[in-house]
């Protein structure tokens, strides 16, 4: 075998025994990762409800970290709808979760997407965050993403109303 050769193998070795360290995803009964979504329907116009996760976000003890106006973006094609994507969290409730591992920035901070049919009914969507996190494996991940859960359930079913 080839010095070459040689150091390729030892690549690929090192590679794949690297690769069995990082978090696995964790597995749905046919072995996929899966998020669980959750898609609640509003009583508001689009507006209203943007305007009402704005200001539960604030009165939760969280805050909007940056919005996407992905209605305005997509006008630029020719597609016009009414979309804005939140990210939404807590610095504080972020540091509890990358103390524990620093690849939670894929899905910290949380994002809330406000929406609107071409019938021009309103919807919120987030995906759970115990179901994108628990591929983790970590116990105080899981314990933060459980209570994520519920105030991400209680500030969309707010808004909604």
């Amino acid at each position: 075998m080839t010095t070459n050769r040689k150091m390729m193998n030892v690549f690929l070795a090192v590679l794949l025994g690297s690769a069995a360290l990082l978090p696995q995803p964790a597995a749905a009964a046919d072995g996929s990762f899966k998020a669980e979504h959750v898609t609640v329907a509003s009583s508001k116009s689009f507006d209203q409800t943007a305007d009402a996760i704005k200001q539960l976000v604030a009165k939760n003890g969280m805050m909007v970290m940056a919005e996407v106006d992905q209605g305005k973006m997509l006008s630029m094609t020719g597609l016009s709808l009414k979309a804005t994507l939140y990210l939404v969290g807590n610095p504080n409730v972020g540091k509890q979760l990358f103390e524990q591992n620093h690849a939670v920035g894929l899905y910290v901070p949380l994002r809330v997407f406000v929406y609107s049919d071409e019938k021009g009914k309103t919807f919120i969507a987030y995906d759970k965050p115990s179901s994108l996190l628990s591929q983790y494996r970590n116990d105080k991940i899981g314990m933060v993403a459980q209570m994520l859960d519920q105030k991400l359930h209680d500030l969309v079913t707010m808004a909604a109303q």
